[in-house]
């Protein structure tokens, strides 16, 4: 398969670093936006010099993501692939949770996609590409004590049909909905008591390599057909 120019946000941690460094040892070209410098030098060494960019950027910051988003076309030539993958979740009770947790998740989870996107979408257009959206099995469900997280997860949804009845002969749109993943998510929920009773969920949960081939698949699968969504959960043993 051909070398694919894709731009990934959240890149420095978790999900976003373990597909960075999947990505780019299949020959794609990635640039890489997160808010933190030092931990995406640190993913950036671990991949192929030549086929790694990245940038400190945070995705709720409209002109920081567009200009971003303009140098990596400079830089690769276009876009292919587009993973707005940067997300947060701050769990509380609906009753206890303070708003300004709840405003952050919506402007990370719904406007930092929605920047992402709108800053990537002319050249994906116009090289026919591809947008691979993070939900989360949230994006089916609700749960206790993420009530606000859930919703940012259905708009991911919503937004990725959108985009696929829109543009149905210029993108494919894939959304990858995983349930618990190991990675440091649940340390932003401020509630000690609720943040140690999900710990186990999440420490026993996939791997985020799990999650970096399902997207490599999806990007991969190109001609042969879409996958519109992808549903993961843990391995229950």
């Amino acid at each position: 398969m051909k070398s694919l120019r894709i731009l990934l946000t959240g890149g420095s941690s978790g999900i976003g670093a373990a597909t960075a460094k999947v990505l780019t040892s299949a020959g794609h070209r990635v640039t890489l936006l997160a808010r933190n410098t030092e931990s995406l030098e640190l993913v950036a060494s671990s991949c192929p010099s030549d086929l790694v960019r990245f940038s400190q950027v945070d995705v709720t910051d409209e002109a920081s993501v567009s200009q971003a988003v303009s140098a990596s076309i400079d830089e690769w030539g276009g876009l292919d692939v587009c993973i707005p993958n940067a997300g947060l979740g701050i769990f509380a009770p609906l009753k206890e949770a303070a708003l300004s947790d709840w405003k952050q998740m919506i402007d990370v989870n719904i406007g930092g996609v929605l920047n992402t996107l709108h800053a990537c979408l002319p050249s994906l257009i116009e090289n026919k590409g591809h947008v691979i959206q993070i939900g989360s099995i949230a994006a089916r469900n609700v749960f206790p004590n993420s009530g606000v997280y859930c919703a940012t997860k259905h708009a991911v949804l919503a937004l990725s049909e959108s985009l696929r009845l829109e543009f149905r002969e210029d993108l494919a749109v894939t959304t990858i909905n995983p349930g618990a993943v190991n990675t440091s998510f649940i340390d932003q929920t401020k509630d000690d008591e609720l943040r140690e009773n999900y710990r186990p969920q999440f420490e026993d949960g996939m791997q985020p390599e799990f999650i970096a081939d399902a997207i490599a698949f999806a990007i991969e699968s190109g001609g042969r057909g879409v996958f519109s969504e992808m549903t993961m959960r843990p391995d229950r043993r």
